[in-house]
């Protein structure tokens, strides 16, 4: 079992692909492994596997649009708003879309299926940092 940490800058609200940056730290661990865990410690990001933004980049424009109609920014019924208005929304956003995800590894990368890919999704508008934790086993 190995585990490595990796960081994400985010701009905006949205998903920005991972796949890539996973699988090549699965590469560069060098020896056999079956699963990869994938966290990311953060209230307000989330994880989430959906079709490859490259094949069809209005895969992650319908997902925004949906969780803006159900998960409203600056709800004047939301008791915690501390940061700003992203603030209760970006965490009811993370537990409806989870904060790990666990994929088997095949071939020496991620077992997705071809048209799949595995996104970090920002809750927050702004630039962040996101740290994920990576764990080979």
């Amino acid at each position: 079992m190995s585990q490595q940490q990796l960081f994400i800058k985010t701009h905006q609200r949205g998903a920005v692909e991972i796949t890539q940056k996973v699988n090549d730290i699965i590469v560069i661990q060098g020896h056999l492994v079956e699963l990869c865990h994938v966290f990311v410690a953060h209230s307000s990001a989330s994880l989430m596997i959906t079709g490859s933004g490259s094949e069809d980049s209005d895969i992650l424009l319908d997902v925004e649009d949906y969780l803006q109609k159900i998960v409203l920014d600056a709800n004047p019924k939301y008791r915690h708003n501390n940061e700003d208005d992203f603030d209760m929304s970006g965490h009811i956003r993370t537990i409806l879309t989870g904060e790990a995800k666990t994929v088997p590894i095949i071939d020496n990368k991620l077992g997705l299926g071809q048209f799949q890919g595995l996104f970090l999704y920002e809750h927050r508008a702004g630039e962040n940092t996101r740290k994920l934790i990576i764990t080979l086993s």
